[in-house]
């Protein structure tokens, strides 16, 4: 498992889920099952969520907190699950691809989830620098 599939999970799952997206995700066999969650992710931290309108440019949200010009992507689109690509191109992926994606911006700090339908559910998900509870 990639380091930033852990740290993703860890900071912006509920604690319930944690340990089957971490094993699920570590699994060939599993990966495919619980990415077609994120379709319908209820699995995330509102605490950590913050929803974004449909106009909103979110590459330049990500930028403005300090997002780097690449991320690491986990999705239900096969084609951008599992790579580092450059953030622009990850977010119009996530928006086009039309199927649940994370996009991991600052390891376990910042990242963003679209929804099966695009613009329909998009959170930016935040944390502080407080340490994060496995």
């Amino acid at each position: 498992m990639h380091p930033l599939e852990q740290a993703t999970i860890r900071a912006f799952f509920v604690p319930a889920r944690r340990t089957r997206w971490l094993e699920s995700l570590d699994s060939k066999k599993r990966r495919r099952a619980i990415l077609g969650r994120l379709n319908h992710c209820y699995d995330l931290d509102e605490r950590f969520a913050t929803p974004l309108a449909p106009n909103v440019n979110v590459v330049a949200v990500l930028r403005s907190l300090g997002a780097p010009d690449t991320c690491y992507v986990i999705s239900s689109i096969a084609a951008i699950d599992g790579r580092e690509m450059p953030l622009e191109e990850a977010v119009y992926q996530a928006g086009a691809g039309g199927w649940g994606t994370l996009i991991s911006c600052i390891s376990g700090r910042l990242a963003y989830y679209s929804d099966e339908a695009g613009t329909k559910r998009r959170m930016l998900l935040s944390r502080s620098k407080e340490p994060i509870l496995r």
